[in-house]
């Protein structure tokens, strides 16, 4: 693998700047190393060499004339399959969908990388519908965890979680409506944000689910977020622009009101190597004079039959929009969970909406006592890249920790924390709606805090495939 694919952008910039190197030499470089990895761990959906080429000579022409655009200029990044982009195919993961004509329309975030000169790689693998947190789709299989290939990536936005774990791209655009980009951040051991709804700008407009983006350190990350974050006309919820001028500055900890959340009242009880890394994070935060206190338990009752509901009526109307002669590509997992919507009433749907926002409130409330709450990502440290999930009857029943943000509205980071079994283990930061900034700088100060290095594995055997399948 060509060293540049490792570094940091500030580090490719200053390479760009000097003529060591240009946006043709590292997109050569990142083609290359598609061809060498994708094979093994099936991150990508669409691969649009022709548009990426294009788009670095053009990058590279700009940096040659003393035209930048800025950051991302010519770095080569990628999106998921669920975000629209000019003649791209968008499959939502769904094989029922695998000839639909290619997008004429590009997403609020595609358009913000394309008006940056960002050189947009493709788009990435998601499970059906993104109503898996995990990485199996009925068109494009599996897809591995480049730290370990018998492992799950998470979901949705998994082929972006398991293209810059292995070193494909800079910068991924997901989605999330459940944790969507942080599940797959947490498994494979990138930063990822979940953001203040209409932060970042996305289509259709909704109050649940959030385009986020991802990468393998916060300075990134960030250069990503100051382009997708400008505003867009076409989400309803699309929020003004921002002054970012010190969103690098990693914000201290000190005087801070620290919630460190282990509990939900439900769902899957944290393992011990799980609680080992959060307890790390909050003795790190404790010892830089954060005020540090464990939360009791979020809920009395447990709420999430009315979330999985919900869940589920999205996944039927998907499910009813695919001809009838084509449903039963559908991955049965998806399919069989959403099948029980089918007799849910205007009624039941509106007692569920109802139970949901009180359920939110509770978390609202109980977070709005601290200025951030740190938690885990996932509560295991991970599962078979084969299964969807920890319940295969609720296949986001593990979204406890990320899912209730996403009814809430507000920002939710994730970052690697500590590794298990060779594995990543990701602890999540919380911080009250607007507070994005805040939330990423001090993301960036437990990233300088950990005690582990990022070895990424960037290089992934294909013989190591064989056994699996």
């Amino acid at each position: 693998m060509n060293p540049i694919l490792t570094q940091p952008l500030a580090a490719i910039r200053e390479a760009f700047r000097t003529g060591e190197t240009s946006p043709v030499d590292v997109l050569d470089a990142t083609l290359e190393h598609i061809a060498a990895t994708d094979p093994v761990i099936n991150a990508l959906a669409y691969v649009d060499e022709q548009g990426a080429r294009a788009a670095a000579q053009a990058a590279t022409d700009r940096l040659i004339s003393g035209r930048s655009r800025g950051d991302l200029d010519g770095i080569p990044v990628t999106i998921k399959d669920s975000v629209h982009a000019i003649g791209m195919p968008w499959r939502h993961g769904v094989a029922a969908n695998a000839n639909l004509p290619m997008s004429t329309v590009d997403a609020p975030p595609a358009a913000r990388l394309k008006e940056a000169g960002a050189v947009i790689l493709g788009k990435t693998t998601m499970p059906d519908m993104g109503m898996m947190a995990a990485g199996v789709s009925s068109l494009y299989g599996i897809t591995r965890n480049p730290w370990n290939l018998s492992r799950n990536t998470g979901g949705s936005s998994a082929g972006a979680g398991a293209s810059l774990a292995s070193g494909i791209g800079f910068g991924s655009v997901g989605s999330d409506i459940a944790g969507s980009v942080r599940l797959p951040a947490g498994h494979c051991g990138l930063v990822a944000l979940k953001p203040t709804q209409g932060r970042i700008p996305h289509t259709a407009p909704s109050t649940m689910r959030s385009a986020g983006p991802m990468a393998r350190s916060v300075d990134d990350l960030i250069d990503l977020y100051r382009v997708i974050s400008r505003p867009d006309p076409r989400d309803t919820w699309s929020l003004p622009p921002e002054d970012t001028a010190d969103i690098h500055a990693a914000l201290t900890p000190a005087g801070l009101r620290i919630g460190v959340m282990l509990d939900m009242g439900y769902g899957t009880t944290i393992s011990d190597e799980v609680l080992r890394v959060v307890h790390s994070a909050a003795t790190e935060l404790m010892a830089a004079g954060a005020l540090v206190t464990t939360m009791p338990p979020i809920f009395r009752e447990d709420p999430y039959p009315a979330l999985d509901r919900l869940f589920q009526v999205r996944a039927r109307a998907e499910w009813e929009s695919i001809p009838e002669d084509r449903r039963s590509q559908v991955l049965p997992a998806v399919a069989d969970w959403a099948s029980e919507a089918a007799n849910c009433s205007a009624a039941q749907f509106s007692r569920d909406t109802e139970a949901v926002m009180r359920s939110q409130e509770i978390v609202r409330a109980r977070t709005s006592e601290f200025d951030f709450v740190i938690s885990p990502v996932i509560p295991t440290v991970g599962f078979a890249a084969d299964e969807v999930g920890l319940d295969p009857v609720q296949p986001l029943g593990h979204c406890s920790f990320t899912a209730w943000f996403n009814q809430t509205a507000q920002p939710a980071s994730a970052l690697c924390f500590g590794f298990s079994e060779h594995m990543p283990v990701g602890i999540q930061v919380v911080g009250p709606r607007f507070a994005d900034q805040a939330v990423l700088r001090l993301t960036k100060w437990l990233e300088g805090a950990r005690e582990i290095e990022m070895n990424w594995p960037t290089a992934v055997a294909a013989d190591k495939i064989g056994a699996l399948g």
